[in-house]
């Protein structure tokens, strides 16, 4: 099974940063890694993007810039389960970069060897992934 994406549609560049996630084909990461989120924010703005909906696209109100990423997987070793954060994958942060006009990915990948009730994933971003021609 390939990395599940939202790229089957259409993005339409401009008027705003976009954001999706790629769930990696790696380690079988869609079966690992559960209950999921992403959330991006900036200033008083934020939206999310769920294993409830992961082909989900955000596209910000004409934002642009660096946003905060918060990734989260639900840990079903404890009763009640957890959300638990994902760390990065160096060089990649905990920020994201992404331009009126353009559209960034978040990446997750389940590691090699899952750990009980540890974060089971890593993340990685991609900065400005596609992006329109600017219009003078």
């Amino acid at each position: 099974m390939s990395g599940l994406a939202n790229a089957n549609s259409e993005l339409k560049l401009g008027g705003g940063a976009q954001f999706w996630v790629y769930l990696s084909p790696q380690n079988d990461t869609a079966k690992v890694v559960k209950g999921w989120s992403v959330t991006l924010s900036q200033g008083n703005w934020s939206d999310s993007i769920t294993s409830e909906n992961p082909t989900k696209q955000i596209k910000t109100p004409n934002l642009s810039g660096t946003f905060d990423i918060k990734i989260t997987e639900t840990d079903y070793s404890t009763n009640p389960p957890r959300q638990i954060d994902i760390p990065a994958q160096a060089p990649s942060t905990n920020k994201i970069g992404c331009n009126s006009n353009c559209a960034s990915m978040v990446g997750i990948v389940a590691n090699e060897k899952g750990l009980p009730g540890g974060a089971n994933a890593k993340f990685w971003t991609t900065w400005d992934a596609m992006c329109a021609s600017k219009v003078s």
